[in-house]
């Protein structure tokens, strides 16, 4: 995508202080290297390098960009664990936008209180959930996946310079003592992942992390992109 090979390799700032998480972490590392691997249902699979996910991501962060999104707007998401989670998770991050990532396993009622709770801007979904989002009658625009319109074909727009107390993610509890609360995690929460990352998920350089979480646990949000990549 249009600058997005000139922006690899710029000087970067710490996680916890003012910058983007995006550029600190996928745009400064080499543009060759495995940055991830989807294994498809039908066995096929699909090594991306950072580049590819920087010019990706860069494309997804226009399309929301153009469609009203921007910093501090939450764009819930009913994806799954497909590649369009971790593109859509590099595109909020990267313009300042709130990522709600939603398990597929919610139903209507469970999809409308999320959405009331967090006023999503926009919601993306993949096609085979559409029916369970449209029951819950969501009032922001939705856009469906996987669609090529979303992925490409949209200019990358500046990183937002970020400070420690903006909002990453959205997340909601399980909800097993009550209903499930809204839990929001701020910018500097994901420099804490270093620690855990190193002393904890002690991936080496080389070793694949195989995360079998969900969208909508933490656990995938931390564990199988944030923490293997720091």
């Amino acid at each position: 995508m249009a600058g997005a090979a000139a922006e690899r390799g710029a000087a970067t700032v710490g996680p916890g202080a003012w910058g983007n998480t995006v550029r600190e972490l996928v745009a400064a590392k080499p543009a060759d290297a495995t940055a991830l691997i989807t294994l498809a249902r039908d066995g096929a699979r699909r090594v991306w390098t950072f580049g590819e996910l920087l010019d990706a991501s860069g494309a997804v962060s226009g399309a929301l960009v153009d469609r009203g999104v921007g910093r501090g707007s939450v764009v819930l998401t009913l994806v799954g664990n497909t590649i369009e989670y971790p593109l859509l998770m590099l595109a909020c991050l990267r313009i300042g936008a709130v990522l709600l990532p939603c398990s597929e396993q919610l139903r209507p009622k469970d999809v409308a209180l999320r959405v009331a709770r967090a006023g999503p801007k926009l919601i993306v979904c993949h096609a085979r959930n559409r029916e369970v989002l449209e029951r819950a009658e969501p009032p922001c625009p939705v856009l469906t996946v996987p669609d090529a319109s979303l992925l490409y074909g949209h200019a990358p727009p500046p990183y937002a310079e970020l400070g420690p107390l903006d909002p990453a993610f959205v997340l909601f509890t399980s909800g097993t003592s009550g209903e499930p609360k809204l839990v929001t995690h701020v910018r500097r929460y994901i420099s804490g992942q270093q620690l855990q990352a190193r002393n904890w998920l002690a991936a080496e350089p080389g070793e694949l992390v195989w995360s079998t979480a969900a969208p909508g646990w933490s656990k995938s949000t931390r564990n199988t992109f944030l923490s293997p990549w720091l």
